[in-house]
């Protein structure tokens, strides 16, 4: 009965040894466990931070791929725009030649300019017309706003054309307002020069200039330009007025050529 006893304490005190044992485990590690919590707060904190800061840029890149597919409409879009405005243009171009050789008592033959004279020498362009077409060499060749230059050169199905302002060129003009004639040659500027006006004569600034219709190449009363300045040189028995192109050559597109 004794050796029972015994053996009842005996297992008494070892379990009371075990939940000692697991009690003091547990503070233990929670103490361990705080203190790594502790050491370790500023880094998760830290990481805690990167992974808000990811979650806010990663919408981002969906923004960018809207912002790229909107740039390209708008790429579109303007490209149709210029498309349009192009064709827009081209039609008050013709219209505007189409009025005049309405108007014009000339019998015209239309044409295209298709290139430029590359010389530094000469300013003359070639047209998509020819003698197939009805073109003569030294016909006159006008736009809607004015006189534009001669044929020089006729071939099967394009002539060249001698622009007014080069310095080869020469047309005997009037000063629209008082009749007074004169001679307009080119320059190299891409203005022309009207030249033996007389030293009484009344000519100033924005006067308008004429074809005076001598000879068998322009028109009489064609517009060439208009004066922007008046000058007399050393030694001349003469003045000279600058006459700037009613059309801009640089820009001309569309031509007509008197048959």
């Amino acid at each position: 009965m004794r050796i029972q006893k015994n053996k009842i304490f005996r297992a008494l005190v070892v379990i009371f040894l075990f939940i000692l044992v697991i009690v003091s485990s547990k503070t233990i590690v929670n103490s361990f466990r705080t203190k790594i919590v502790d050491t370790s707060a500023p880094a998760l904190g830290a990481v805690n931070g990167l992974r808000s800061f990811f979650g806010r840029i990663m919408p981002f890149s969906s923004l960018r791929e809207e912002n790229r597919l909107l740039r390209d409409r708008l790429g579109l879009a303007i490209r149709q725009i210029e498309a349009i405005k192009f064709i827009y243009d081209e039609n008050k171009r013709l219209k505007e030649l189409l009025d005049f050789k309405r108007e014009s008592p000339y019998a015209t033959i239309p044409a295209q300019v298709i290139g430029r004279d590359p010389s530094n020498w000469s300013n003359s362009i070639i047209i998509n017309k020819g003698s197939r077409h009805g073109i003569r060499p030294n016909a006159a060749v006008l736009s809607a706003r004015g006189i534009v230059g001669r044929v020089v050169e006729v071939g099967r199905v394009s002539s060249k054309i001698l622009l007014i302002t080069d310095p080869n060129s020469k047309v005997a003009v009037l000063i629209q307002k008082n009749r007074q004639g004169g001679i307009l040659v080119g320059q190299p500027d891409g203005n022309c020069r009207m030249i033996y006006i007389s030293l009484d004569s009344d000519v100033s600034r924005n006067d308008k200039v004429i074809t005076a219709g001598f000879g068998s190449v322009f028109p009489k009363n064609i517009l060439v330009g208009e004066v922007t300045d008046v000058g007399k040189e050393p030694g001349r028995l003469y003045k000279y007025a600058v006459v700037v192109p009613a059309q801009d050559m640089s820009r001309l597109e569309e031509v007509l050529c008197v048959k």
